[in-house]
Formats: structure tokens, C-alpha cells, sequence
């Protein structure tokens, strides 16, 4: 049991050396401990705030509107859905498209068979 702790632990603990540094960069992977002090570069340290706050120059108490951090950048567009921003039209095609453009019509991705309505159903009464 005390062996096969220390084996476990020994792979655990060089699972870090055994990635190469690209690696470790693509997949974000620091060599730090949790109880090591907390790098200025590590990934989850979040960057500087602005000195607008997230709403821009118009913080929330400002007379325009409390926007929020989903503020309209234009005043052109003043009325956005709340929410993330989702494109116009989905990413994967087959689902509807925009009404708005004729380049994504909300007919279907594939043509589709004829509806044969030449057959009815006529139920027996005995």
C-alpha cells in the first residue's frame, strides 16, 4: 500500500516534467503549486479592471441608463437583447437562417421529397 502510494504520487508529481513547456503553454498547464504565491501570468488572474468599470463611461448610476457590461457601443443601436451575443443565423447549417438576408433564405439546407396526398384513409364499419 505504502509502495504503491509513492509510485502514484511520484507519477502524479512528474506528469508536469514529462510535458514539453509548448504543451504546457497550448494547454495552459502551470508548474506552480496551489500553495505557491499566484503568478502576474498565470491564466485565472483576471486582467486590469478599467477605470470606467465594465460599462464603459457610463457606469450604472449615470443618467443615460445602466447599461451593464452588455452596453450598446453605439448609440445608434441603443436597445441590444440581453444576454450574450449570438450571431445572426446559426453556426452549423440545416436550422433556420436570418429573414433579414436573402443569402440565408429559412427554406430547408436539402431539397425535400413531394408529399404524395393522393391516398386516403377509408376506415372499415362493419
Amino acid at each position: 500500500m505504502i509502495l504503491s502510494n509513492r509510485i502514484g504520487a511520484l507519477a502524479a508529481g512528474s506528469l508536469l516534467c514529462a510535458v514539453s513547456p509548448t504543451e504546457k503553454a497550448l494547454l495552459g498547464i502551470t508548474g506552480a503549486s496551489p500553495f505557491s504565491p499566484i503568478s502576474p501570468f498565470a491564466p485565472w488572474v483576471p486582467l486590469p479592471i478599467s477605470p470606467f468599470g465594465p460599462s464603459g463611461p457610463r457606469g450604472p448610476k449615470s443618467p443615460l441608463g445602466p447599461w451593464g457590461p452588455g452596453s450598446p457601443s453605439s448609440p445608434l443601436f441603443p436597445f441590444r437583447p440581453m444576454g450574450p451575443w449570438t450571431p445572426c443565423g446559426p453556426i452549423f447549417p440545416g436550422g433556420p437562417r436570418s429573414p433579414l438576408s436573402p443569402r440565408f433564405p429559412l427554406s430547408p439546407a436539402e431539397p425535400t421529397a413531394p408529399v404524395d396526398d393522393t391516398h386516403t384513409i377509408n376506415p372499415l364499419i362493419n
